[in-house]
């Protein structure tokens, strides 16, 4: 289902000439040293030039229940009876962007090669959220020890004042590797 609903939505996105990448939790699938099951799927876009309205307009041409987030605001939710969930998001702030910017080509777990978040990206915007499985995410790409830019973690965790959780997080992974080494 995530599959057709992602081959769908981006073969819209990329007719309408919009970047974007795949972040949420089926990006973090990509990072985590186990998968955790998710039936939704979660977009960041570049800022379309004439406004999101575009992308209402082709999701709801090709079958979509759309609704913005907030009212005028760059969230769209989208829902097809035979793909399921998608939230895109336009990147407006700073961060936002040079996420976007960063994005590379992962293969996610069919195989399909698409465009990602950064890991660092992954856990900062799990940072932010800050929801009980969002923290899970982080603990599990932890414990998969991808590498990390450590610095680009640590600037944008301090603005988004998520630094102190970013610690707490790091340290119990380093606790869970001492006591798996020593068992």
């Amino acid at each position: 289902m995530r599959g057709s609903a992602l081959a769908e939505v981006g073969a819209i996105l990329d007719g309408l000439g919009i970047g974007w990448a795949v972040f949420g939790a089926l990006a973090a699938n990509v990072y985590r040293a186990e998968t955790r099951f998710t039936q939704d799927l979660d977009l960041l876009l570049n800022d379309p030039p004439p406004g999101i309205a575009p992308v209402e307009a082709a999701l709801r041409a090709a079958g979509w229940q759309v609704r913005r987030a907030i009212p005028d605001g760059m969230m769209l939710r989208a829902r097809h009876p035979n793909h399921g969930d998608v939230d895109l998001v336009v990147a407006e702030t700073a961060y936002q962007v040079e996420a976007l910017a960063r994005a590379r080509e992962e293969p996610l777990s069919d195989g399909e090669r698409v465009r990602v978040l950064a890991v660092e990206d992954i856990v900062l915007h799990k940072l932010i959220a800050g929801r009980a499985r969002d923290l899970a995410d982080i603990e599990s790409i932890l414990d998969a020890l991808p590498p990390m830019d450590e610095a680009y973690l640590d600037r944008w965790a301090s603005a988004w004042e998520v630094l102190d959780l970013w610690r707490r997080l790091q340290q119990a992974a380093m606790a869970r590797r001492e006591v798996t080494r020593s068992g």
